[in-house]
Parts: C-alpha cells; sequence; structure tokens
C-alpha cells in the first residue's frame, strides 16, 4: 500500500517538473539532457534523438580494472543510440576527461581527445592529448599521448602505462524506460502503452550503441581518491564552446528543472556549482527532493535531510577512493558498469534511504524516519551480461 501511494505521488511530481524541462528520468543517466544538445526542447518535449550527439555525453564510469589492480579504469559514452540514428564522434569536439587530484573540484590532470574525419572503413584517427596543472584547465600546452584509429583490436599503450580505446560499444546503461513511463502515465489516467514497472521488465537501452573514449590509468600516476568529470566542447570557427558536462549520473537531468538552468549547470565548473546564480543548484536539488517526499504521509525530507543529500550530489563529480575509507557503496565510491543508479535515484526521490547509508531505519539522526521499504526500490531490470573483464570493458557492439 504505502509503495503504491509512493508511486502515485511520483507520478504526479514528474508532471509538475515536465514543466519547461526533460521528464524526470526518462531520457537515461544523462542521455538527452539539455536543449542546447538538441535532446530536449525548452518546452518541455523530448527530441526522438540528439541533434548534437557528438557532443552529448551519456554516462561516466570510474571503476578499478578489472583485468588490472594495479590501474584505475575510466570509460565516458558519447551519441547515444547510433545504430539507430547514425553517428561518429565529432571532428570539431574536444572530449575531455578531468580529474581532481586534490579535492578542491579543479581538474589538475585532463586527457582531451579530439577526432579527425571518417576513413574509407568507417574508423576515425584519434589523438588523445595530457594536460597537467594549471594546463588541464586551460587546455593548452598538452603532451600528446595517443595516435590511433578508432574501432581498433587492441588498446593502445602509451607511455608511463596507460591504455587507450575509442569507438562503438554497447551502451552499459540500463533501465526499464517503457515500464516507467506506462506507470507513471497510467497513475495519471492517461496511459502510454500497456508498460508498467514490474510487469515483465523490458531493459530498453539493451539493444543500443554509443561511442565510448576508455582509458586505463596507472593508479602509480594517481593519488588514493580522485574526482573525475567528462566536458564537451565544440568549435564555431573562432572559439572553443562549452557543450556538456557530467560526472554523477541523472544529477542535470533530475534536478534541474527548466532548460536554461540545465543549459547553465552544463557551462559551470564544478569548483562553482555550489554557488553559482546565488547557490540555484544547491536549491534545485533541495527542492526536488523536499517536493517529491514530501508527496507521501511520511512527510517530507527535513531541511537537514535534504541539504545533506545536495551537499552529496553538487558538486557534479564522480569520486573515487581505491581504499574507500569511509566504507561508501556503490555509486558513490566511483560507478562501475553494473552500478544500478536508476534503482538509487529512484530510492532517493521517492524518500527511501539512498543506499543504506545512513543506517537499517534511513537517514537516521538527520530527522524523521524515512524506511526505504515505502519508497519504489527499483525498475526490475539488471546490469548487462556483455560487460568485459578485459580492456575496454564495455560490450562489443550490436
Amino acid at each position: 500500500m504505502r509503495t503504491t501511494k509512493r508511486l502515485a505521488a511520483f507520478g504526479t511530481a514528474v508532471v509538475v517538473l515536465t514543466v519547461g524541462a526533460a521528464p524526470l528520468l526518462s531520457s537515461g543517466a544523462d542521455h538527452l539532457d539539455a536543449p542546447a544538445l538538441g535532446g530536449a526542447t525548452a518546452m518541455g518535449e523530448i527530441a526522438p534523438h540528439s541533434e548534437h550527439g557528438d557532443r552529448d555525453i551519456n554516462d561516466v564510469y570510474l571503476f578499478q580494472a578489472p583485468d588490472s589492480s594495479s590501474r584505475t579504469a575510466i570509460a565516458v559514452t558519447v551519441n547515444p543510440a547510433i545504430n539507430l540514428f547514425g553517428g561518429n564522434f565529432g571532428t570539431n569536439v574536444r572530449y575531455a576527461i578531468n580529474i581532481d587530484t586534490n579535492g578542491d573540484n579543479v581538474q589538475d590532470l585532463a586527457y582531451v581527445a579530439t577526432f579527425g574525419d571518417e576513413q574509407g572503413d568507417g574508423n576515425q584517427h584519434w589523438k588523445l592529448t595530457k594536460y597537467t596543472g594549471s594546463r588541464a584547465v586551460s587546455l593548452t600546452g598538452g603532451k600528446p599521448v595517443v595516435q590511433a584509429f578508432t574501432n581498433s583490436s587492441d588498446k593502445t599503450k602509451a607511455g608511463g602505462g596507460l591504455w587507450a580505446w575509442a569507438g562503438v560499444r554497447s551502451d552499459p546503461f540500463f533501465f526499464d524506460l517503457t515500464g516507467f513511463i506506462g506507470t507513471v502515465t497510467g497513475l495519471l489516467g492517461n496511459k502510454v502503452g500497456n508498460d508498467d514497472l514490474g510487469n515483465d521488465p523490458q531493459d530498453f537501452f539493451a539493444n543500443l550503441n554509443v561511442n565510448a573514449i576508455v582509458l586505463a590509468v596507472p593508479n602509480s600516476t594517481l593519488p588514493d581518491t580522485i574526482g573525475v568529470w567528462a566536458t564537451t566542447s565544440w568549435w564555431d570557427g573562432d572559439s572553443w564552446r562549452k557543450a556538456d558536462q557530467m560526472g554523477r549520473p541523472a544529477i542535470n537531468t533530475v534536478f534541474n528543472l527548466s532548460g536554461a538552468d540545465k543549459d547553465l549547470f552544463n557551462r559551470t565548473a564544478p569548483s562553482m556549482q555550489a554557488t553559482a546564480s546565488g547557490g540555484k543548484f544547491v536549491n534545485n536539488v533541495t527542492g526536488v527532493l523536499q517536493f517529491l517526499s514530501g508527496l507521501d504521509s511520511e512527510g517530507a525530507y527535513s531541511n537537514d535531510q535534504a541539504g545533506f543529500l545536495a551537499s552529496v550530489l553538487i558538486p557534479d563529480v564522480l569520486v573515487y577512493s581505491r581504499s574507500n575509507p569511509l566504507g561508501f557503496p556503490a555509486p558513490l565510491n566511483g560507478r562501475a558498469l553494473a552500478d544500478d543508479v536508476i534503482d538509487v535515484e529512484l530510492r532517493v526521490s521517492t524518500g527511501g534511504d539512498p543506499l543504506n547509508l545512513f543506517g537499517a531505519d534511513g537517514l537516521t539522526g538527520l530527522g524523521p524516519d524515512r524506511d526505504a521499504s515505502g519508497a519504489v526500490n527499483g525498475d526490475g531490470i539488471g546490469a548487462h551480461s556483455d560487460y568485459s573483464s578485459s580492456f575496454p570493458y564495455l560490450g562489443a557492439p550490436h
């Protein structure tokens, strides 16, 4: 009964949140997240694909390399559903993997990939450039470390032990999108399709492909704890313009409601996200969490609860510690390919205990009890079966 009430409240919230924005979670972790990318219009409509998919970041992953305990794997996927709509890496796009090594949310190391025109075999020549120190921010004075072609049959080994690869892979993201839409629209009396959450769950992303950039970075070149986020920028003929930005999954998609806020978030450096525009982004996260959780009779998150969660989610940086001294569960410590971020988002958004971080009774010590059994606990979809224990880790393309 309580779960049904939670779902009903969640459905109502989705309608409210679609005003001027893409429907909550409807486009995946960060697929098609903002009007400037062509994946969502300013009126809240969802485009069938991204008009600027080559600069649209889908997901960022950060985990221990399964085939090398001495390396940390970083994977960035872009350009959703390319086997349906086509698409290569952009020839006028810079793909930056930013690494903060001291906890100030400013990149101290950046690996930037750029791509040339498609060759006769369909592949592209690509280059990876390494920037360190202040040059990682300005992206000037970098050192080329990789030159290769996409879709190589093996990794490219660079100096210092770095492994690199770029090309087409299976989209590692998983979500019962049609079931989610069916449940929400059904609760609102305007059902789309015949599907529902929990009714024969189907993974919408199971047969889709993306473009991927994958690195395995030697741990000897990194501190124990790092923060990682990806950015894209594009050359307009005169200068580089910011396009997309992502660290943790779904932050921009879920919590920034207007198209203008989504685009601004993508242009705001992580070190400025907590204070930008008078704390706009923190306020957005806090407000959405309290609104969604407040639609149930258990009551909304308190100011302390919502504020604490907002402080974890903003800035939008994926933090990973090899030793994990605080014992954070995934995906708060990095993000592996199999981490079920949708289940986490559903639980957090509907007032459940996110990842049991605060004890068996929910957000213990931060206000009223939040029993996870009353929340929407997941979509019934598990991780894909095509992940590989060998570099580049993402499944082979469909």
